[in-house]
């Protein structure tokens, strides 16, 4: 009963039998000579993109200091405080205060600023808490 449940049994890699086998040797670039180009992040051959994006940053810096006003009254309810120490590059440094020093959750508390952050001025950014 056991050969009958077997030979009726049909799985993923039964359409895949059919199929020829891959080559054994690797594809040969058409001009060996010249080397594929390799992929190269903007930032990293642009200096200017970084002051770009903090100029772009320092213009949104009211925008910043509303979402955290925004969010300060959460962190007060539970004894915190966070405020805005200054914007550089692309990072936002704060410092938190209060029930906040010392507390287990407290980069729990700097993500969700970062999250709130990101939703209010529309760009990724860095939040660094500072001492």
């Amino acid at each position: 009963m056991q050969d009958q449940s077997q030979s009726a049994r049909v799985t993923l890699f039964d359409g895949l039998k059919s199929r020829p086998a891959r080559p054994a040797t690797k594809p040969q670039l058409v001009n060996p000579e010249v080397p594929k180009a390799q992929p190269v992040a903007i930032e990293a051959t642009d200096p200017g993109a970084q002051g770009m994006r903090a100029a772009l940053l320092a213009r949104r810096r009211p925008l910043i200091e509303a979402a955290l006003e925004a969010i300060r009254p959460n962190l007060q309810r539970d004894g915190g405080d966070c405020q805005l120490v200054k914007l550089e590059g692309d990072a936002v440094y704060i410092r938190l205060s209060g029930a906040c020093v010392g507390c287990q959750l407290a980069s729990v508390t700097v993500h969700g600023v970062r999250q709130k952050l990101i939703e209010a001025i529309g760009m990724p950014l860095r939040v660094i808490p500072v001492n």
